[in-house]
């Protein structure tokens, strides 16, 4: 079984000019342990599979159709209540601009903190230690400086090294003592 099954995703949108096609028959599988690039010029329809599959089109303009079963279960056909609970913790997206989605008010290290302690029941301390550790695996020199740095003061490539930390935090094994 794929661990990841796409088959038919179709996502129109309603408009003020009629229907726009932005996904048409799209079809793929992504095995346990592989890894799938999903390739395409500007606007061809990537960025809105990838929101279809993780139920965050507007339910008022978007018309969805197809399967995309994760661990065989149909993502499309949840409900938000059980997505959430997957999002963040089995399925995760990293947009292409890390900035805008990373809180420019609050420190990498307290979005890195929260993020754990969303996900993970261990105490404070035991999440900047996990925070610390995601920054180091990474790639973010002197983890133990830039973690109250702000996102204005990470480069771009950083930034989108933080979100990948950020979607870490339950993935990656926790070398972090915890129960």
């Amino acid at each position: 079984m794929s661990l990841l099954e796409v088959n038919d995703l179709k996502t129109y949108f309603r408009t003020d000019d009629g229907i726009v096609k932005a996904v048409d028959g799209v079809s793929f599988k992504v095995e346990k342990g592989k890894t799938l690039g999903i390739v395409g010029e500007s606007g061809s329809g990537k960025s809105v599979t990838c929101l279809t599959i993780m139920g965050l089109n507007p339910k008022r303009s978007a018309i969805t159709s197809g399967e995309a079963l994760f661990n065989g279960d149909d993502l499309l056909k949840m409900s938000q209540r059980r997505l959430r609970d997957i999002r963040g913790n089995d399925i995760a997206m990293i947009f292409q601009d890390p900035m805008t989605s990373l809180n420019p008010v609050h420190t990498i290290g307290r979005q890195l903190v929260e993020a754990v302690l969303l996900h993970r029941d261990v105490t404070k301390k035991v999440a900047k230690a996990r925070a610390l550790e995601l920054l180091g695996a990474v790639g973010i020199p002197r983890p133990q400086r830039r973690i109250d740095d702000y996102p204005h003061q990470f480069s771009g490539g950083m930034r989108q090294r933080v979100m990948i930390a950020i979607v870490a935090k339950t993935i990656t094994p926790w070398t972090v003592g915890m129960s």
